[in-house]
């Protein structure tokens, strides 16, 4: 079964934009209508979404919610979100907007307690636990602080319920200069974890490269910035997750890529 591969919108003031290495200060803004775009990955075969709620990671207000909850209603596709969710009260509302996955962090490190619940309230199939590691450590809070062992931390929630988890590695994070998969794979040797492969993802090649050396606990991949610029289209990306004959546009890349 070919691994899902999900196209990513990060939200921040209500515009669509991709931070390098998860530096506010390293913003690139894209003019695309965030909904439109939503249904233009759909018509391509997306049935996933992955949106980053960057106001609510950065406090910063809630412009973008408005624009979330149209992507909710409008586009056909679950969506996946993370960014800012730290109380039980911030998952009820992100559920309220009809998400079908939140992305949880900081509140696992700060609030244990309250991560606990929340797997015990929503389920752990609504509930995707964030490993973005910067350096080997555990970045948290926007990725602004560090937090310990990745590992440690993966297969303590492991053990608590926690089925699904995005792995970030923050350095490559909007670099488009390859995945990290050798730091996803030891995350998946993590007992009954499946894991989301996010970062760094910039050509077919990286998406060929994740398809053959893919492991055991792999579920998939985040696509964010590669696609919002024109690299390859979802639709050429989805082809070659499948092994299927590429187009020109992607068996060229490939063969220059080599």
């Amino acid at each position: 079964m070919a691994l899902e591969l999900i196209p990513a919108l990060d939200l921040l003031r209500g515009q669509v934009v991709r931070l390098i290495q998860g530096d506010p200060q390293r913003r690139i803004v894209y003019p695309i209508d965030p909904v439109d775009q939503a249904l233009r990955w759909a018509e391509e075969g997306a049935r996933w979404l992955h949106i980053v709620y960057l106001d609510g990671a950065f406090g910063v207000g809630e412009t973008s919610l408005a624009g979330i909850a149209r992507i909710v209603r409008e586009a056909p596709l679950a969506v996946q979100m993370g960014g800012g969710l730290r109380t039980l009260e911030d998952l009820a509302r992100a559920f309220d907007l009809g998400i079908q996955r939140a992305v949880v962090g900081t509140m696992a490190v700060r609030d244990p307690a309250a991560f606990e619940a929340a797997l015990a309230r929503f389920g752990p199939d609504r509930l995707a636990l964030a490993v973005e590691v910067r350096e080997g450590r555990l970045a948290v809070a926007g990725w602004q602080e560090m937090a310990g062992d990745p590992q440690a931390f993966a297969q303590e929630w492991a053990s608590r319920g926690v089925r699904w988890i995005l792995y970030t590695n923050v350095l490559r994070d909007g670099t488009l200069s390859g995945p990290d998969l050798e730091g996803a794979a030891r995350l998946a040797q993590t007992g009954g974890v499946r894991v989301l492969l996010s970062g760094g993802i910039g050509s077919l090649a990286h998406i060929e490269e994740i398809r053959k050396e893919a492991f055991p606990g792999l579920a998939g991949a985040i696509l964010g910035r590669a696609l919002l610029e024109g690299r390859f289209t979802l639709k050429e990306a989805l082809a070659c997750m499948r092994g299927h004959e590429r187009s020109e546009h992607a068996s060229s890349e490939l063969s220059s890529s080599g």
